[in-house]
């Protein structure tokens, strides 16, 4: 097992204490931006990197058939405890779908925890799974000293990829916009 995943082995106990807050913050924020994704006539999600499923959660929750993978074994307990649908894949060995299998892929908080190499292997198996829009729901934005230092904790590149991030992106996507959502968070908009 990858000292990643090893890491959210040991981790996933606390992460499912925050999986209702997170589902209320989540659902406000898609609420009030989904409009801008123009995304009519999208049916499916694939959720990478899933964790507790609080992200996937809210798309189900407005009506989408939400796939959830995860390379943790206990994450992928505590989604589907949840509610969604999640199989244990990861995403950095290549996922077992076809191409343009997911009208959208998302992730939350996922990026930022890589290293470059294996952030593009997420952009790279993002953009060949989605028909229509890969949304990274993640940091961006300015530096706050507090997450610096809970993502020094956990070993995250965080410092890395808000210097970095939509730059490194659009080597994988023909188009991608920001959509700033606070001082410190934003989404990343890619069209494969």
């Amino acid at each position: 097992m990858n000292p990643h995943v090893r890491k959210f082995q040991f981790i996933a106990p606390f992460y499912g204490l925050f999986f209702k807050p997170q589902v209320v913050g989540y659902s406000w924020v898609i609420g009030k931006h989904i409009p801008e994704l123009n995304i009519a006539g999208c049916e499916t999600v694939l959720d990478l990197g899933s964790g507790t499923g609080a992200f996937g959660r809210c798309w189900q929750d407005l009506g989408y058939n939400v796939t959830a993978v995860d390379a943790s074994p206990a994450m992928v307990r505590l989604c589907l405890k949840n509610g969604l649908q999640c199989l244990e894949q990861d995403f950095l060995k290549g996922l077992t779908f076809p191409d343009d299998h997911f009208d959208i892929v998302v992730g939350a908080y996922v990026a930022h925890g890589l290293p470059v190499a294996d952030r593009e292997k997420l952009y790279r198996e993002s953009a060949r799974v989605a028909k229509e829009l890969v949304l990274f729901h993640d940091f961006g934005g300015r530096s706050r000293f507090s997450v610096s230092v809970i993502e020094k904790m956990e070993g995250s590149f965080y410092r890395e990829f808000i210097a970095r991030a939509p730059g490194e992106m659009e080597r994988f996507f023909r188009r991608v916009d920001v959509l700033p959502l606070s001082s410190w968070t934003c989404w990343y908009i890619c069209r494969p």
